[in-house]
């Protein structure tokens, strides 16, 4: 079996099991007083899905599937790939384009710094986390120093003893 095969068995596999769980509401078979109080109890605890997962459903997402059978049948209810899968979800096209320049202009600048210098020039809201560029620079292998002589150094570390300049302080 070859890996569409197998994506397309595990789809239909998930497709059957939302089926089996949406199936008393489409039959008008379910023995609760209402769908919602269905929907409630059925979403009391964790579902062991066929992958293996075990997973805790709202109401809300059991009565959405049903709404999605009833518009689209079995296949509506197939796992859908993101539309948006590769791309950033967090940075905004700007941010991407000046993430690339400054690294292409100042290659030793880590994700700490390339981010403090986003959100000072408003590119990037504060609220986005450090972590979304440094998944942006991994993903984009811009993570070491294009120059093959050139090594990426720590904090307070340079190329040769004795570079660090001492700061020295008049109180």
């Amino acid at each position: 079996m070859n890996n569409d095969q197998k994506k397309l068995s595990d789809a239909a596999a998930v497709a059957q099991f939302k089926l089996a769980l949406i199936a008393p509401v489409i039959h008008g078979l379910y023995p609760d007083a209402s769908r919602n109080a269905y929907y409630q109890r059925i979403t009391e605890k964790p579902f062991t899905l066929p992958d293996g997962f075990v997973f805790q459903y709202s109401p809300k997402t059991i009565s959405k599937w049903v709404s999605l059978y009833q518009n689209g049948g079995i296949e509506a209810l197939m796992p859908q790939k993101r539309s948006d899968k590769g791309s950033s979800r967090a940075l905004p096209d700007t941010a991407i384009e000046e993430s690339l320049r400054l690294k292409e202009a100042f290659p030793r600048l880590n994700a700490t710094q390339i981010h403090r210098q986003l959100v000072a020039e408003a590119f990037l809201p504060a609220p986005v986390s450090v972590c979304a560029v440094q998944r942006f620079i991994k993903k984009h292998d811009l993570k070491s120093a294009r120059n093959p002589n050139m090594r990426d150094t720590k904090a307070f570390e340079e190329d040769a003893f004795g570079r660090l300049i001492p700061v020295i302080f008049h109180i």
